[in-house]
């Protein structure tokens, strides 16, 4: 059977000198801490540019967090009332029909004698905030066909101006937004 003496006498050393370290590096209560030493100044000694100044050695902000899209994915109502290349200004409404729309009417108009609006619709608009969405590159437009209703003709971003002129304004269309960004704008028909 081997000894274990030199195995007793190698552990009991390390814990010894665990201990010692450790006794070492612990501070009495009654000193002081030592100021940290400064940091080494750099020269241009040994380069070609000027030295680094205390601004580059500190790390560089955590970049924030992206903004929130104005609008949650799904498809708005609202008002365009600006549109570029790559975004629209919209002004967002509450479109409402059936039993919400009789209930926001005669809360509005309580005196006007009619317990419902007319064509079963009720357009709220409390809030005229404003909304910039930008656009997706693949954005479609739909307009009420020139047909007539229950018709549609596809136009191009450019050309809502040309084709609503003064109507831009009154006109409601439909907004759907995913990741941010419009997708699709629908015109509302309204009779």
């Amino acid at each position: 059977m081997p000894s274990r003496l030199p195995r007793l006498l190698a552990v009991t050393g390390l814990a010894v000198s665990v201990l010692t370290l450790t006794a070492c590096s612990q501070q009495s209560p009654d000193k002081a801490a030592a100021p940290p030493a400064a940091a080494p100044v750099a020269t241009a000694e040994f380069g070609d540019g000027p030295a680094p100044t205390a601004a580059t050695a500190t790390p560089a902000a955590t970049p924030s967090a992206p903004p929130a899209p104005l609008l949650a994915d799904g498809r708005w109502p609202g008002y365009l009332k600006k549109v570029s290349s790559d975004a629209v200004s919209m002004d967002l409404v509450e479109f409402l029909t059936g039993e919400a729309a009789a209930k926001a009417w005669q809360k509005k108009y309580p005196d006007s004698g009619q317990d419902t609006p007319d064509n079963d619709y009720f357009i709220v608009n409390d809030n005229t905030k404003l909304r910039k969405l930008p656009l997706s590159p693949d954005v479609v437009v739909k307009a009420v066909g020139k047909a007539g209703p229950g018709t549609e003709d596809t136009i191009t971003v450019a050309a809502i101006p040309k084709h609503y002129g003064t109507l831009l304004n009154g006109t409601l269309f439909w907004f759907t937004v995913k990741k941010g960004e419009v997708t699709r704008i629908e015109e509302q028909f309204l009779p």
